[in-house]
């Protein structure tokens, strides 16, 4: 018992823990999916998306989820959130560049991809992976990367403008007094 109980303890506890990552992968890889879907259908201007990393926005800037087109995007990655809060926290929107033509690609010509990559760390549930020393502290962490074709850029026929993704805070002010 001495001798076996370790191995079967290990065994048991590897089970549980890559059971629990292979959930946790999928449910973070469901997040990207879902983001990516609304992405596509309401693409945010990438001058918007700038301003999430702006250390020194306008003085007017109301907040990087104010735009309709991000926190769509945000909303349909945290729309599975169950035991994994914070999804959302590591999600980033992009705009590949067209690797032969170096240009954007957001545009209705080309369908251009839209990417959405999502970086979240999990903790293990037992202690085989501190043990172990896998990963970083018992922590695992998961990149998730989807890409979508554009299927809209940012079209709202219920506004006066016709215009739904706001390119910068002047314009989102426009669409919003409507």
């Amino acid at each position: 018992m001495a001798f076996v109980l370790p191995i079967l303890l290990v065994v048991l506890f590897g089970i549980m823990e890559f059971g629990y990552i292979i959930f946790a992968y999928s449910t973070v890889s469901q997040a990207a999916r879902n983001a990516a879907e609304a992405a596509a259908q309401l693409p945010p201007q990438q001058s918007w998306l700038a301003y999430k990393d702006d250390t020194s926005p306008p003085a007017n800037y109301p907040g990087f989820r104010a735009d309709a087109c991000v926190r769509a995007v945000y909303q349909a990655a945290e729309s599975d959130d169950t035991i994994f809060a914070g999804i959302s926290d590591g999600l980033v929107i992009s705009y590949p560049m067209d690797d032969v033509l170096n240009r954007n690609t957001r545009n209705m010509n080309d369908r251009g991809p839209i990417e959405v990559a999502i970086t979240y760390q999990v903790r293990g549930i037992t202690p085989l992976f501190s043990m172990m020393r896998i990963g970083n502290n018992g922590t695992i962490t998961l990149n998730v990367t989807q890409r979508r074709s554009l299927e809209s850029l940012g079209r709202d026929p219920t506004k006066a403008s016709g215009i739904a993704c706001a390119e910068s805070v002047a314009q989102w002010y426009q669409i919003n007094d409507e």
